[in-house]
């Protein structure tokens, strides 16, 4: 949607006002925010704030967090707005590829606002609702988690603990599927001081958050029991605290060294959880996701070569590595009977336990003639068929080659069209189905996809808009593939 078409929202009525108004229509709110920026939509609301979809004057996209003033002592009010722009200013000067950058925070309405990077994407929360069993595969978690404990090492590495790791909290950009860690908890700054207050979420904090601690293990606790929902699709808040049956128990292709690094952050003991989350990260089974493929060595191909003979036309089947036995070229004084050269015939044949078929000399003459309009046609694939025919006719055991092939991921942009009141399950189907003919069409019949792997990249499909075949959907298809070498 362009800035020209783009309406205004009004953080205070809600009310929806066109895009050049300065003032709400319903409330008189003034809606153009730090004489900057405009609100376009709300991403997520709730009782503390909310976050919203904002742009300034010249186009560029924001996220704007909002937090609610709902101090009633003054002294504890004072202490939060100064401990609110204190840890505004240490989220400034934050530089990392999986953190939002943060612009600057200011008042306006009796709200404070917190202005960042927009992520054009959703989190995981919102993606795990359309994973089968509410699972992930292990090779995508390990990914995240890989990206998730960097983010969490920077922090730690600068006295900063998070104190918030859950699904809601991490989002995966559309474009290229990787993390972003959102919501570094400054709401919690503006919740009076109350005793019992807990910093952190329930089912993913460990018990030290429960009475007001945090460390950077804490972090470490937090992102195990994150990791252990991913996986196993057993959400921690709706089980007893602090219980995490074995991961393999719920979901037994996970890996057994993954399972065992997850069981040591979910330690109850602080000093029994991993001292850092760099050495959580080196504990889980990430060379996989990083060590190059090796490249097939290439396979020696089969071919049919006629030589003409002055004498009498012969035969000869050169097959890559395979030997050939040597004989030496017919001269004008010696006239070898015509034998097939791949298998010469002993000069006095015994007896074998199979019964060996005469030898009739006009096969090799037919033979170089089919052979000759077979070769001239040009049919793929012909040289092997070939190859396997002299299989049949001779003694000589020819293995056949295989064909050599690379897997590797494929991610492709697909849209289809359904009619009004297709269910989720069957849009789902029909871009999964767009994207195995896109496959074909590009790679040929012969490539296989992996459907286990097969994942929509940046969450469910999106509506976008309506033609003549009916309501038009979009995803971005990601899986892999192998494609066979020509």
């Amino acid at each position: 949607m362009s800035i020209a078409t783009e309406r205004t929202l009004c953080p205070i009525c809600g009310t929806d006002n066109r895009n050049d108004a300065k003032f709400c229509q319903q409330c008189g709110n003034n809606i153009v925010l730090n004489n900057r920026y405009r609100i376009t939509r709300a991403i997520k609301e709730g009782g503390m704030g909310a976050v919203y979809a904002a742009t300034d004057q010249s186009g560029k996209r924001y996220a704007l967090k909002s937090l609610i003033d709902r101090f009633n002592d003054k002294a504890e009010r004072d202490e939060a707005i100064e401990r609110f722009k204190e840890e505004a200013s240490i989220l400034r000067e934050l530089q990392h590829p999986q953190i939002p950058h943060v612009y600057g925070d200011f008042l306006h309405g009796g709200r404070y606002y917190l202005a960042m990077d927009f992520v054009e994407g959703d989190d995981l929360e919102d993606l795990q609702r359309h994973q089968a069993n509410e699972q992930f595969d292990e090779p995508t978690v390990l990914h995240w988690a890989e990206q998730i404990a960097n983010v969490l090492d920077y922090l730690h590495e600068r006295r900063l603990i998070y104190r918030d790791v859950k699904p809601s909290n991490i989002m995966i950009e559309r474009k290229t599927g990787n993390v972003k860690v959102v919501d570094f908890g400054i709401a919690k700054l503006f919740q009076p001081n109350e005793r019992g207050t807990l910093i952190g979420t329930p089912g993913y904090s460990p018990p030290e958050q429960y009475q007001g601690q945090a460390t950077p293990q804490s972090d470490i606790y937090a992102l195990g029991a994150t990791l252990h929902h991913l996986l196993t699709g057993r959400d921690p808040r709706d089980e007893a605290p602090f219980s995490f049956p074995p991961v393999r128990q719920l979901a037994p292709k996970v890996s057994a060294a993954t399972e065992q690094a997850i069981s040591k952050a979910l330690e109850m003991e602080i000093s029994k959880r991993w001292k850092s989350a760099a050495a959580f990260r080196a504990a889980l089974p990430l060379e996989s996701l990083h060590k190059p493929k090796p490249k097939p060595k290439p396979q020696p191909q089969a071919t049919v070569i006629l030589e003409q003979k002055p004498q009498k036309p012969a035969m000869a089947a050169s097959v890559g590595a395979i030997p050939q036995p040597q004989k030496a070229a017919p001269t004008s004084s010696t006239k070898p009977k015509p034998k097939p050269k791949s298998q010469p015939l002993p000069a006095k044949p015994k007896p074998a336990a199979k019964p060996q078929k005469r030898f009739r000399p006009w096969i090799p003459l037919l033979t170089i003639i089919i052979v000759g309009v077979l070769l001239a046609l040009g049919i793929p694939g012909m040289d092997q068929k070939i190859l396997n025919l002299f299989n049949s006719s001779t003694t000589t055991s020819v293995t056949p080659i295989p064909q050599a092939a690379t897997t590797r991921w494929v991610e492709r942009n697909i849209v289809v069209s359904v009619a009004e009141g297709t269910n989720d399950t069957e849009i789902a189907n029909q871009l999964k189905q767009q994207y195995r003919q896109a496959i074909v069409a590009e790679f040929g019949n012969t490539a296989k996809i992996n459907e286990a792997l097969m994942t929509f990249v940046g969450g469910n499909p999106r509506n976008i808009g309506t033609d003549a075949s009916g309501i038009r959907y979009e995803v971005t298809i990601r899986a892999s593939v192998a494609i066979p070498k020509p």
